[in-house]
This record gives C-alpha cells, structure tokens and sequence, in this order.
C-alpha cells in the first residue's frame, strides 16, 4: 500500500540547487517532491510543457525555494548543446537521470525504428544530458544518481530494449564516475524492480493481454499478484521507496560511495 513517507526537514538540502529529469511523474516526481519538501531548488525537465508548468506549481506548494521548468526531450540530438545553452553558470548539488523506458514485447517483434527510439532515449540522450550537467555538479558535494532498472542485472524477456540500452549507459556511468572522482563528484545508480507508476500500468496491461488474452481488472490483478509473488517481501515498491534511497545517494550520509549500482527490487533478484 502507498504510504506518506515525509522526511525531516533539515539542512542539508536546504537551498540547494537538483536538476531531475522525468521530473512530471511517476519516480521523478516523487524523488523531486521529497527535495522540495526539504527547501531545496529545482530544474525540471520533461517533454510536456503544460504537465511542467503543473509540476512546478505542485513543488512549490510544498516547499521548493525555486522552480525552473526546461521542456527538452531526451531522444533530442542536440541535447547537449541545449542544456549548455539554458543553464550558463548554474551549478548543482544533485543531478537525477530518469526518464520512461521502451514498450513491451517480443525480441523478433522489434523493428529498427524500435532499436532506434531505444538508443536515443535510454543511452544517447542519458549520455549526453550527463556530460552537460557532470562539470556542473559542486566539487566534493556533487552526486548524480540515474534510475536504471533490474534488466542490467538479470533478463526479462519482454524488455529486451530496455535490458539492452541501459546496460550500456550502466557502463558509461562507471567511466563517468573515474572522471567526475577527481573533482569528489560522486554518480551511482538504482536499479529498480516493480515500482507502480504509470509505466508499470502499460507494462501491466501488455503482460495481461499476452497471458491471459484480456485487460481488465481480474487480468491485472493476476499481473501484479505475480510478480509480487517473485519477491521474498511479496510486494510491489512505490515511487517514495526509490525516493528515499535517491536522496540517501545525494547526501553525504553516501559519500564514501560512487561507482555503484543498488537495487531496488524488494529482493526479487537475491543478489548481493
């Protein structure tokens, strides 16, 4: 069940400038409404122009110091030069890299624009929005954390794109980390399992009409009931889970860790 994880309000983050991609829903929003309640400002960045402007009204409201909205998407080529050009002289105690994954299906199903859209959105465009913000991050404060997913460690048949794609930017965020060390800039990542947000309802209804020829409300349940089931904890996570370990990575409570990839997957995978 959802629950109301509130964090103390203290110093830490106070005042602090985070860039959060995939800021307007799901993971993001909620790791970006956590920095909010705890005073800090925020660069949001999403597609949707309209869903940002929402966003941002909502994070003030709880109480971000600031609030700016950037409408770039990340399969953009010029990604890079955009962000340079938006941010100029801004720099950050965090950066978080997030964003939605490819849709569901078979590897024979796949067609070249599906390869394509996948490179772009999980490795290139990840890529290069984390050599924008890297040298921006404050020497000896700064993390970067990105939200990958279980398919770097362990197949799932349905997200082969998905497994691919972000293996790929794992290795890339390790050679970030040897380059952003000798600044004391630290970058990780987490490797979420079943979180509900709005991508695992597509995932879900894929899921249930492939095993059960049907969507509605039994089929999904099956769906979900399964794979809790896959976990010793016999439960789906929520977005506050993968929350409170993104801030755990952005504050110094973590600074003897970088290089790293956490999952966070209610135990599914058993892997030490």
């Amino acid at each position: 069940m959802p629950y109301p994880l509130q964090p103390p309000h203290g110093p830490e983050f106070d005042n602090c400038n985070f860039w959060i991609t995939g800021a307007t829903s799901g993971m993001g929003f909620e790791i970006a409404r956590q920095l909010a309640m705890q005073g800090a400002s925020l660069w949001i960045m999403a597609r949707n122009h309209d869903s940002l402007q929402a966003t941002a009204q909502q994070l003030r409201s709880v109480g971000a110091k600031n609030v700016v909205s950037l409408a770039f998407d990340l399969t953009d080529p010029n990604l890079f030069e955009n962000v340079n050009n938006a941010l100029k002289q801004v720099t950050f105690r965090g950066a978080l890299m997030n964003g939605g994954g490819p849709h569901g299906g078979g590897l024979l199903s796949l067609t070249a624009a599906d390869f394509d859209y996948a490179h772009a959105l999980l490795l290139r465009g990840p890529a290069l929005l984390t050599q924008a913000l890297l040298p921006r991050l404050e020497p000896g404060r700064g993390s970067l954390v990105a939200i990958l997913s279980t398919t770097v460690r362990a197949l799932n048949p349905d997200l082969p794109l998905s497994g691919a794609y972000r293996t790929g930017y794992m290795a890339l965020l390790k050679a970030f980390a040897e380059e952003a060390g000798r600044r004391g800039v630290r970058v990780n990542a987490i490797a979420p399992g079943y979180v509900r947000t709005d991508k695992l309802k597509d995932l879900q209804a894929y899921m249930a009409e492939k095993n059960y020829g049907a969507i509605n409300p039994e089929t999904l349940q099956h769906i979900e009931s399964e794979w809790a089931e896959l976990s010793p904890l016999h439960t789906l996570l929520e977005p506050q889970d993968i929350a409170a370990l993104c801030l755990f990575l952005f504050s110094q409570a973590s600074r003897s860790m970088t290089g790293q990839t956490l999952l966070a997957d209610a135990g599914q995978l058993r892997q030490y």
